[in-house]
């Protein structure tokens, strides 16, 4: 598997979860036998830190396969701010407006 093949399984993998936070793919090449690690770093809300999930630990098959599994069992939670909305507590930004600093 090239780096294009596997940059591509992570990218479909993402998309299969709603593009929420990102995939690190490690790969440790000592010897005697280079293993994988693959992980999940999200935010649970807007102003959280970054947090991770292990995924999978081995070989590149292995790890892909533990990723199908993650993907397949992930269920995507809203964030503090979304339920706010749902629930009216935080109003909805008017159609142009933008969370920003000031200028």
């Amino acid at each position: 598997m090239t780096i294009e093949q596997l940059q591509a399984r992570l990218r479909d993998v993402h998309a299969r979860i709603g593009f929420e936070g990102r995939f690190s793919f490690t790969i440790n090449q000592e010897e005697p036998e280079p293993r994988c690690y693959l992980t999940h770093w999200f935010r649970s809300s807007h102003y959280a830190f970054e947090d991770c999930r292990a995924v999978g630990l081995g070989t590149v098959e292995e790890c892909l396969a533990a990723l199908d599994r993650y993907a397949d069992g992930y269920r995507r939670r809203p964030t503090q701010e979304e339920v706010g909305r749902t629930l009216g507590v935080i109003p909805d930004l008017p159609a142009g407006r933008f969370k920003v600093a000031a200028e």
